[in-house]
């Protein structure tokens, strides 16, 4: 199972988060070689969506993934950043794109989102540069993070370049950003939807009715919160460090959920 991207890449529908390798909002140290083997072991096994932004680990979370990179032929990958506020003002994005192409060790970025869209900083500023950066190859795509429908459409506006994703929060327990009307907006101008905590960290697994569901469907309680989302035609991806799971999460592609499956998944989680 695999998506094709606006640029014709081959995406496999669960990808690679990245947010706590090397730390959150600060570098932190401690975790860089088991983070280096977990993308190294999900790449090897078919994944290759690596999901990271501006600000995650303050930089160092690109430098490791870079470093997790190295020998996979970066064609076969598709590698997304965020900028941050600091990053959307005037002359600000490409020497952003710039120093993340220097911490990743790559020539391109397969996208670049705006990571939210803040009220007290200038996102709008951004898309103008992010357009001159797909034009000039050191981005192929464009994206939005956390943006509602009204954002979404003026970005669609301001750009020259089709907006391809919009990365949301979104997982059996929380749906509230991703309306049947967001669905639809999105669907209609060929807008993704990425899915992020798509294991509302860890908490879906502790349901008790969702275990039982999940052994019904002889599987992992987050293979099936996974496979919830991957049925409503969305990517997902979660983070882990360990292999296991990894290899459990990929397997979600497998389960196929009717929509009667995903209508008692959903009162589940009410």
């Amino acid at each position: 199972m695999a998506l094709k991207t606006v640029s014709g890449k081959n995406i496999f529908p669960v990808g690679i988060g990245t947010w706590g390798m090397g730390g959150t909002w600060d570098k932190e140290t401690g975790n860089e070689i088991l983070s280096i083997e977990a993308i190294r072991h999900s790449v090897s096994q078919g994944q290759n969506l690596i999901d990271s932004g501006e600000v995650y680990g303050s930089g160092y979370t690109d430098e490791i993934i870079g470093r997790a990179i190295k020998g996979f032929v970066r064609e076969d990958l598709y590698l997304t950043d965020k900028i941050w506020e600091t990053s959307v003002g005037s002359g600000k994005v490409r020497p952003a794109v710039e120093n993340m192409l220097n911490k990743l060790d790559i020539t391109y970025l397969d996208m670049i989102y705006i990571h939210k869209p803040w009220t007290d900083w200038p996102w709008r500023k951004s898309i103008a540069q992010i357009d001159q950066l797909i034009d000039e190859g050191l981005v192929r795509e464009f994206g939005v993070s956390n943006f509602n429908i009204a954002q979404l459409d003026e970005a669609r506006k301001l750009a020259k370049h089709p907006i391809a994703a919009n990365q949301l929060q979104y997982n059996l327990l929380y749906r509230s950003e991703v309306s049947q009307e967001m669905k639809d907006y999105c669907h209609k101008n060929g807008i993704e939807i990425i899915a992020y905590r798509p294991l509302a960290k860890g908490l879906i697994i502790e349901n008790q009715e969702l275990k039982v569901f999940a052994d019904s469907k002889h599987a992992t309680p987050a293979q099936v919160a996974l496979a919830w989302v991957l049925a409503k035609g969305f990517i997902a991806i979660p983070m882990t460090l360990n292999k296991r799971y990894i290899d459990e999460n990929m397997k979600a592609v497998e389960i196929v959920l009717s929509q009667l499956d995903q209508a008692a998944l959903e009162k589940i989680a009410q």
